[in-house]
């Protein structure tokens, strides 16, 4: 079962479990995850959504096979789906980060309210390398959290981003050992569903109105960009590259 999830002490617990992809989300998974953040948000009796994969494992972002069939950053897709359920869930959304995060992995991270992760994870937003623009808002997001710089540094070069790179640059609240981060971000989701859910998801909704409106001027945008660049002959030969596992020709690309 790619997605797996459960009930418990008002938790609702999300796993994310395709090894053998390396956690890559396909558009039935993203489909699961959406309707299980959409039953997040009306269910008086779930209080904390909990994401997490394997030990060693996060995710690999979103099937690019699938995705190249038809690129686009419009909120209609599968993919814009399950992140409007991200934005719009009321519940405060807890992830334990146990090994690599990319692309639509770290966009997801982005709309966690809470984000753990072990010493030895490790982030990337390989939009560049693929010939392609960040979308869903990670370019403003990156640069409010991380500055301009940081932010440059990662988005344009496709650097990974080690743990406490992230640490730094504010895409996790707290970084710690393998053996203990699950516990730790579980401690958090049990505390938060212990507290009053009418002041958590009141507090959660003011925190996100301050960057709401620009958040939503810049997701436009960057679905423009991304429908450009997404058709040039350079994007369709890096994202070929990496499916082939080659290095990437881009002689007569332009």
């Amino acid at each position: 079962m790619p997605i797996f999830h459960e009930l418990d002490e008002h938790i609702l617990r999300i796993e994310i479990s395709r090894p053998e992809k390396r956690n890559t989300l396909d558009a039935a998974m993203l489909t699961s995850m959406t309707e299980l953040l959409l039953k997040a948000h009306n269910d008086e009796d779930i209080r904390v959504v909990f994401i997490h994969a394997q030990p060693g494992l996060f995710c690999a972002g979103g099937d690019l096979s699938e995705q190249l069939s038809g690129p686009s950053a419009l909120p209609t897709t599968v993919t814009g789906q399950f992140i409007e359920a991200l934005k719009a869930c009321s519940k405060p959304i807890v992830a334990c980060v146990q090994g690599p995060a990319v692309g639509l992995a770290v966009t997801m991270l982005y709309y966690c309210d809470l984000v753990y992760a072990s010493a030895k994870s490790l982030f990337s937003l390989p939009f560049t390398a693929l010939g392609l623009t960040p979308r869903y808002g990670v370019s403003l997001l990156t640069l409010l959290n991380g500055g301009y710089h940081k932010a440059a540094e990662k988005i344009l070069l496709s650097e990974p981003i080690s743990a406490p790179e992230a640490f730094e640059m504010r895409l996790v609240s707290n970084i710690f050992e393998e053996d203990k981060t699950y516990a730790q971000a579980w401690a958090r989701a049990q505390r938060l569903a212990q507290l009053s859910p009418v002041s958590v998801q009141s507090s959660k909704r003011l925190l996100r109105q301050a960057w709401s409106t620009r958040l939503q001027e810049i997701t436009h945008a960057e679905s423009e960009a991304f429908h450009i660049a997404a058709q040039t002959p350079h994007a369709k030969e890096a994202c070929a590259a990496f499916l082939e596992g080659r290095k990437p020709n881009f002689e007569n690309k332009d």
